[in-house]
C-alpha cells in the first residue's frame, strides 16, 4: 500500500482509537458523578421506582459500559490496520480475526444504548412527568433521542454483525465487499444524516432552557441555515452516492474501487464534521446557543468528531489516484 495511503488509514483508526478511549473516560467520570449526585437522587427518589432504574441504566450504566466497549474495539481496530500495514498480506488471516473482535464490539456498543432509548420513550410516553434534566420537553426526546436510536440500535448492529461473519468465515471477497458497503452506508444514512436532521427538527421545538435559540428565527440565520443545508442535504447527497459506489457489490457484479469518487465522498464526509466543528466554535459555542443542535455537535457530546480523520484519508486517495494518473500519462 502506498505510503501516503497508508498514513491517512493510520489518521483515521488513531482518531477513532484516541476519540474512544477519551469518551470512555469522560464515561466512568460522567457515571460517577451520576451515582454521588444527592440532588438528583432526591429528584429521582420522588418520582417511581421503575423511572429510578432506567434512568441510571440510560445515561450512566450503559453509557459507561458502551463506551469503554468502543474503546477496546478501537484498540483492536488500531491493531488491525498497524499489523495489515506492517506485514501486509502474509498476516491477513491474523487481521481478519483482529478485524472481527473489532466489528464484534462495535455492534455491542449499538447495542448497549437500548437502555437509552427505552428510557427517552418512557420518559416521552409519560409526558415529561419525572425529572430529567431539569424537565426537557418530551418532544425534544422523541425528536433527538428515542426515534434516532431506535433506528440506530436497529440497523446498525445488523449490519455491523453480518459483515463480522463475513470477514471471520470464509466468505468470498465480493461478500465482504457487499457487506462493509451495506455497512458504511447505514453509518452515513442512519447514525449521521437520519439522527442530524431529527436534531434539526428537535431544535424546532420550544425549551426556555434555549433562550430563544430554536425554531424558525434560529434556523434562518444565515450560518445557521448552512448548517442546516449541510447537514439535511449534504449529508443525504453524501449517502445516496455511497449507495450508488455499493450497488455493483448489491448486485454480486465485479468491484472495481473507483479510487477518485471514494476519495471524494471520504473527503466530504470528514470535511462536514470539520465544518460543524469551526461553526461551533467561531459562533461562540454552547454557551451562548443553549440549544439541541449545538449539543449535538459539539465536542462536548459529539462521539462521532472521530470521523473528521476521513478527510486525511480521502485527500491521500485524490493524491495517489491524481499521481499514478500523471505517471501513466508520461
Amino acid at each position: 500500500m502506498k505510503k501516503i495511503i497508508s498514513a491517512g488509514v493510520i489518521a483515521v483508526v488513531s482518531f477513532f482509537f484516541g476519540l474512544a478511549l477519551y469518551w470512555a473516560i469522560e464515561g466512568v467520570i460522567g457515571s460517577l458523578s451520576y451515582i454521588s449526585n444527592s440532588y438528583v437522587y432526591q429528584r429521582l427518589s420522588q418520582g417511581p421506582f421503575w423511572w429510578l432504574l432506567l434512568y441510571y441504566s440510560g445515561e450512566g450504566v450503559a453509557g459507561t459500559v458502551g463506551l469503554v466497549i468502543r474503546a477496546v474495539g478501537g484498540f483492536f481496530a488500531f491493531y488491525a490496520a498497524v499489523l495489515f500495514l506492517w506485514k501486509e498480506k502474509s498476516a491477513l488471516p491474523q487481521v481478519k480475526k483482529v478485524i472481527g473482535v473489532a466489528l464484534g464490539l462495535e455492534g455491542i456498543y449499538f447495542l448497549s444504548l437500548i437502555p437509552s432509548t427505552i428510557t427517552a420513550f418512557a420518559y416521552y410516553f409519560d409526558n415529561g412527568a419525572v425529572f430529567y434534566f431539569d424537565h426537557t420537553p418530551p418532544l425534544i426526546l422523541l425528536y433527538v433521542a428515542a426515534i434516532p436510536t431506535l433506528a440506530t440500535v436497529t440497523v446498525l448492529p445488523t449490519v455491523i454483525f453480518k459483515l463480522r461473519s463475513k470477514v471471520t468465515g470464509d466468505s468470498p471477497t465480493h461478500e465482504i465487499f457487499k457487506w462493509g458497503s451495506l455497512t458504511t452506508f447505514a453509518y452515513v444514512f442512519v447514525l449521521f444524516w437520519f439522527c442530524y436532521s431529527m436534531a434539526w427538527l428537535g431544535n424546532m421545538v420550544p425549551f426556555d432552557r434555549a433562550k430563544g435559540h430554536y425554531g424558525w428565527s434560529f434556523l434562518l440565520a444565515p450560518i445557521n441555515l448552512a448548517s442546516f443545508v449541510v447537514t439535511v442535504f449534504g449529508l443525504l447527497a453524501v449517502s445516496l452516492l455511497v449507495l450508488k459506489f455499493a450497488l455493483p457489490t448489491l448486485r454480486n457484479q465485479p468491484v472495481k474501487i473507483n479510487q477518485t469518487g471514494v476519495g471524494a465522498l471520504m473527503t466530504a464526509l470528514g470535511g462536514y464534521f470539520i465544518f460543524n466543528l469551526l461553526y461551533f466554535y467561531l459562533t461562540g459555542g454552547y454557551a451562548p446557543h443553549p440549544n439541541v443542535w449545538y449539543e449535538m455537535i459539539g465536542p462536548p457530546h459529539n462521539v462521532n468528531l472521530w470521523c473528521l480523520a476521513f478527510v486525511f484519508l480521502g485527500l491521500a486517495l485524490l493524491i495517489e489516484n491524481r499521481k499514478t494518473t500523471n505517471d501513466f500519462n508520461q
